[in-house]
């Protein structure tokens, strides 16, 4: 063999150990891998009832937690006096944004005792003397709206929007409509 020959062949061989080195090096660590996911594996129970019962039991009680949900909208997207603004037939605005303010929207005369539809923190309420509003005491139901005691102050909320006449009163009482039905 001439000098030429031996160095490729050592060159080979060297290269070849270096290449075993660094493959049993890789190698190490994978195997390392290897048994901690074969241990991790070992220690895993897959299919137990414990493991089916407690899966269950978060199910049930997240469903139970759906269920009790209650939905509730705070503002009425069907109410159009949030977007349009009214006024009565004076010109007067009809303000009902403020929810803490009594509004007055209508007034039931024909009937014994007079009632009155107001309108209170976004509910509406059918009322008479006598009656109380939270800290709001109805004192007395006119035909222009109704009178209130409240801290000691008394207050007059008018009927918000049109007010009838006494013709279009005598039309529409109850009075005369059974008056009508009875053939009087």
């Amino acid at each position: 063999m001439d000098r030429r020959t031996r160095f490729f062949w050592s060159l080979t061989i060297m290269a070849g150990i270096v290449v075993t080195l660094v493959e049993g090096y890789t190698m190490k660590g994978i195997r390392e891998d290897r048994q901690r996911f074969d241990f991790a594996a070992r220690q895993t129970i897959i299919g137990t009832d414990q493991e089916l019962e407690k899966i269950i039991l978060f199910l049930e009680e997240s469903l139970e937690a759906r269920a009790v949900f209650d939905f509730e909208l705070k503002n009425n997207p069907m109410k159009l006096d949030k977007v349009v603004f009214l006024t009565d037939e004076q010109g007067r605005l009809i303000n009902t944004m403020q929810a803490n303010t009594l509004r007055v929207s209508g007034l039931y005369m024909n009937i014994e005792p007079p009632k009155a539809t107001v309108e209170f923190k976004n509910k509406e309420h059918t009322i008479k003397a006598g009656e109380f509003i939270e800290d709001h005491k109805v004192i007395k139901i006119t035909e222009n709206g109704i009178r209130v005691l409240r801290k000691g102050e008394v207050k007059f909320y008018s009927l918000q929007g049109r007010t009838l006449s006494a013709e279009d009163k005598s039309v529409m009482s109850r009075k005369s409509q059974y008056e009508q039905e009875e053939g009087y």
